[in-house]
């Protein structure tokens, strides 16, 4: 990438350099001192990475997804670790396809006494789906926290 980049760069400064000697080109061909030849060297510019934003974490906002139908009874979500708790109509599957979708695959999926715990990683963050059965609704508890 930085190669490709110095190549621009030397390409521009050099079709630069041809413009503005060929602008300074005068009728009287003859006449003209001889022209010592411009070197361009290329010039490699350090890019900053690119930051990894995050879904979960906006401008030190925190924001955790949930479903249409979420009947938010818990929340803390000042800072890391940051909890929400809900219940939901929604089929377990239907969760799960909402959080795949928000968070990626998941990368750990086990199922405890009836409860599912989906796990996730995203940049500097774990993600903690936990999904049980409650009546005829689905309790569904999701924690973020920092790697660090």
């Amino acid at each position: 990438m930085r190669v490709k980049q110095a190549v621009k760069h030397f390409t521009l400064l050099s079709m630069i350099a041809v413009g503005l000697s060929a602008c300074s080109s005068t009728q009287d061909i003859e006449e003209q001192p001889t022209q010592v030849p411009v070197v361009v060297e290329p010039v490699i510019e350090e890019l900053e990475e690119e930051e990894v934003i995050s879904t979960v974490i906006n401008n030190g906002v925190i924001d955790i997804p949930v479903l249409d139908d979420a009947q938010v009874f818990a929340e803390f979500s000042d800072s890391l670790p940051a909890v929400i708790n809900y219940f939901t109509q929604s089929s377990e599957a239907k969760v799960i396809d909402f959080y795949q979708q928000a968070f990626g695959e998941a990368y750990s999926q086990d199922r405890k006494r009836g409860r599912l715990t989906l796990q996730y990683q995203e940049g500097e963050e774990a993600m903690r789906v936990v999904i049980s059965q409650q009546n005829k609704k689905r309790q569904v508890d999701v924690i973020i926290e920092s790697k660090n």
